[in-house]
């Protein structure tokens, strides 16, 4: 049967851990791996092909090595047709199979369609994780590709994830603020060969399929190559680094979790896969379509963690697990809905934990646990001089009262103390201000300015109360400004077309009252075709994206971005705000433009 395998090279890689009651791998170990793998089989059918620990030289080498293999028939749920929880719900049956190599304390597992074994294996086993694998190989003897980033944000208001592709990354790729983002995908070229990297360590090699014994080759030279390890990573280098965790709890704690839940439910549908809970009856039930949508509504939130790790949450208790080497976390409400994986069911919580579907920050915005391993982002307090040096306090922000002011049939202009009167005071010496808040809107303000070849989106936002940090005040402005970024390349027509539509009309109130303040709040309405030749084709124009704010002091960011400089721990909030501000800033760069806060002093 050995001889029939055709092979694909894809695998993941682990050693044995040290420590670990056993000096060395043995039946117990491997019996436990393969009897977990293998839950999920068909209880009617027995294995085609049922291997233990066999011993085998690698071809052309004088190396021996052993081997397991399991493949045997599997059940699941047909999704496509509506199933009662019963005997004789409609099922497909396929094939799994899982193979084991062994070379001394270290393991290679190529599998397919079995039960999940990650716990079994996190008992004896550390897995070979990519960042380990990506040091096989030297920087500059590959082309990178294409590479998929999680940023080191749980902001609601941040982007997440981004993924670039391009004949070769290197050189092309803008490395700013690359230190604050962690890789999760690499694929690259290595000569003629094609290899893809995740971050949960599975390496996959682009070829035809293999046989049995070149499989186990090429286990073995990936498991070689590894232990050498010593490629120089020019480029790889600039990203998060991977961190031990027991060192990082030294220095800081846990302050906040998110549950990854787009990435959850995308998993759940792509597999088809629905998450039930038992009633009062002692029957289990699946979640309709709106209790789903409601579910991840709730996950989708931040939740902060107390001194004592527990998680701020209405839904039952919940609170963080430091284990030797992961953080997870325990809900008694995510303990109540289930899911079934492979014709077993596990809890909601054991489902997320195991995906590795959460991320957790901590006091100090240096480090984020995500997909396991905890991350550091070496450019983070490097780069608080230049977030600071993008926060500008306005004269008179602190005196103002209201966003817009109140309004008369007779108005024509915002009230005195409004931030839209701010805003437009600041920008007197501009050629064109235009009034853009409300319906399909840009930004509040758009203003040109041929002189200094900018043009400026203004997005405002006032809330009452003294100046202060509040990292949740600026959630709102910040996400409209990143949302709105792309209309920041307008063409002549696009804007010609709203000029048209709106600018030419009075200012109307969110609550419908008219009023006699012109959208176009400075500039001609004539010479504006010509003006926007002029302005798009200058060849020195920039664009700035500016947030006005009253509710963020300049001093008290300082004072407080000052303590993290200096290695002292800060409040939850405080993290946050950095990562928001953060995160504003190099949308804006990566988007070509200047990022810009208008705040108190």
């Amino acid at each position: 049967m050995l001889d029939k395998l055709e092979l694909t090279k894809n695998a993941q890689f682990y050693n044995l851990k040290n420590g670990a009651l056993q000096s060395s791998i043995n039946d117990s170990i491997i019996r436990e791996v393969l009897d977990t793998s293998s839950a999920n089989i068909d209880p009617e059918q027995s294995y085609i092909l049922d291997e233990f620990r066999k011993e085998k030289n690698l071809i052309n080498k004088n190396i021996k090595y052993r081997y397991s293999i399991r493949i045997f028939p599997t059940i699941r749920p047909v999704y496509f047709i509506q199933n009662e929880l019963t005997k004789n719900a409609l099922k497909d049956q396929i094939y799994a199979f899982i193979i084991i190599f062994e070379f001394d304390r270290y393991i290679g597992i190529i599998k397919k369609s079995c039960s999940n074994i990650s716990e079994i294996l996190e008992k004896n086993f550390d897995l070979i994780s990519g960042t380990v694998i990506a040091k096989t190989f030297n920087d500059s003897d590959v082309s990178f590709q294409r590479i998929s980033l999680r940023n080191m944000t749980v902001s609601d208001k941040a982007i997440r994830q981004r993924s670039y592709e391009a004949p070769d990354l290197k050189g092309t790729f803008s490395t700013h603020a690359a230190g604050r983002s962690i890789p999760l995908f690499l694929k690259f070229r290595q000569g003629s060969t094609v290899k893809t990297i995740s971050g949960t360590g599975r390496l996959v090699e682009s070829s035809h399929r293999i046989n049995f014994d070149n499989a186990a080759l090429w286990i073995y030279n990936q498991l070689t190559l590894i232990k050498n390890g010593g490629g120089e990573k020019d480029f790889l280098d600039t990203f998060a680094k991977q961190k031990k965790l027991h060192e990082v709890l030294k220095q800081t704690k846990p302050n906040a979790i998110l549950i990854e839940s787009s990435s959850l439910y995308d998993q759940l549908i792509e597999d088809g896969i629905k998450i039930k809970y038992t009633n009062r009856k002692g029957i289990d039930t699946e979640l309709k379509s709106k209790e789903l949508d409601r579910l991840i509504c709730h996950l989708e939130r931040i939740y902060s963690i107390d001194s004592e790790g527990n998680i701020l949450t209405k839904f039952g208790r919940a609170y963080i697990r430091v284990n030797n080497k992961t953080l997870t976390f325990d809900s008694s409400f995510l303990r109540t809905l289930k899911v079934n994986i492979s014709g077993r069911d596990v809890t909601l919580q054991s489902y997320i934990i195991k995906n590795g579907f959460y991320s957790i920050t901590f006091d100090n915005p240096s480090y984020m646990y995500f997909i396991g391993n905890c991350f550091q982002d070496d450019s983070g307090i490097s780069e608080i001089n230049s977030i600071l040096d993008m926060l500008i306090p306005v004269k008179n922000m602190n005196f103002i009262t209201s966003e817009k002011g109140n309004f008369r049939k007779n108005s024509v202009r915002f009230s005195k103390e409004s931030m839209f009167e701010l805003v437009e005071n600041r920008h007197k010496s501009d050629d064109y201000i235009f009034c853009d808040d409300l319906g399909n809107e840009w930004a509040d303000h758009i203003t040109f300015n041929k002189g200094e070849s900018c043009i400026n989106f203004i997005h405002s936002k006032y809330s009452s109360g003294s100046a202060s940090n509040s990292a949740s005040k600026l959630h709102d402005v910040i996400g409209q400004a990143i949302k709105n970024l792309g209309y920041m390349y307008f063409s002549k027509t696009d804007f010609i077309e709203k000029f048209n539509d709106k600018f030419g009309k009075k200012y109307k109130s969110s609550k419908g009252n008219t009023t006699q303040i012109n959208r176009l709040r400075k500039g001609n309405n004539q010479p504006i075709n010509l003006y926007l030749t002029d302005l798009l084709g200058d060849f020195k124009l920039h664009r700035k994206c500016i947030i006005s704010c009253n509710f963020i002091s300049k001093n008290k960011i300082t004072n407080e971005f000052s303590k993290i400089q200096d290695g002292e721990s800060v409040n939850g909030h405080i993290s946050q705000l950095l990562w928001i501000l953060s995160s504003f800033s190099h949308a804006v760069k990566e988007a070509g433009a200047i990022p810009i806060i208008y705040c108190s002093d």
